[in-house]
């Protein structure tokens, strides 16, 4: 276990940096590209959906993946980028504190990308479904107008992101911090060791950073939010009606999950 920062920084300071950098990177390709410079994710993401559910997608150059019965679009904005570079934050930097050695640090760095890419297009497909199907259920919502003039069809889309990227971060955390199980040497160990104020029942406070961090953390560092204020005010709002609710809810679980595997 790191016994001092300096030793954490000598080791993995190169890694981070490089992390953080390709992040970035990541990030401003995604914002100066369009579908045609997506097809690696957008391709992948297209053929798990019609492998879950049959449904087919043409593409159209500049536009992205259309279905016509649908009239659905798998455009840009739902190739699940964000979601990708969450979730490779929340890998690399959560658990390289684990990681010995400089060149196994740089490997989880590459796994870190690698396992993040086949996530986000797993649960990217399962969350355009929802979105196909769900509204179809919900049909039925107009006989309640208290009810239909707030989930109108496009704050049910962003609720439904909302809910199932979340909820998959969180999976994907427990996930591999039970696959370092058995060892103090994971980055919730530590966190918890050195800060007496959060209990092992506040873990998902990580996966909720990273998700805050950058979904309404960038947008304000680089001031994206002043473009549509009200937009923008509107969206952190459902973030947290959507996540706020989900994390007591996880939080209960697991804390009566603990108290039945103690008595």
């Amino acid at each position: 276990m790191y016994t001092h920062r300096k030793n954490f920084w000598r080791t993995h300071g190169f890694t981070c940096l490089t992390g953080l950098l390709l992040l970035f990177a990541l990030k401003l390709y995604y914002s100066r590209t369009d579908c045609d410079g997506l097809l690696w994710i957008l391709a992948p993401t297209a053929w798990w959906i019609h492998t879950l559910s049959g449904i087919s997608f043409e593409y159209l150059p500049h536009a992205g993946y259309v279905n016509h019965s649908f009239r659905f679009v798998i455009a840009a904005s739902c190739s699940g980028i964000q979601f990708w570079i969450v979730s490779t934050a929340l890998l690399l930097f959560s658990f390289l504190p684990r990681i010995r050695g400089q060149k196994e640090g740089l490997g989880w760095l590459g796994i870190s990308f690698t396992v993040s890419y086949i996530f986000t297009i797993l649960v990217n497909g399962f969350r355009i479904l929802l979105s196909l199907y769900l509204p179809l259920y919900l049909s039925d919502i107009h006989k309640y107008h208290h009810l239909s003039r707030w989930i109108t069809p496009e704050r049910l889309h962003t609720m439904i992101g909302i809910a199932v990227y979340f909820g998959s971060l969180l999976v994907l955390f427990f996930v591999i911090e039970a696959l370092f199980q058995g060892t103090d040497h994971s980055f919730s160990y530590l966190l918890l060791k050195q800060n007496p104020l959060l209990t092992t029942h506040m873990r998902w406070l990580l996966p909720a950073f990273w998700y805050f961090a950058v979904v309404l953390g960038l947008p304000l560092l680089n001031r994206a939010y002043q473009h549509n204020r009200q937009s923008f005010t509107e969206y952190a709002l459902t973030i947290l009606s959507v996540c706020l609710p989900m994390s007591l809810l996880f939080w209960l679980v697991s804390k009566a999950f603990i108290w039945k595997k103690r008595s």
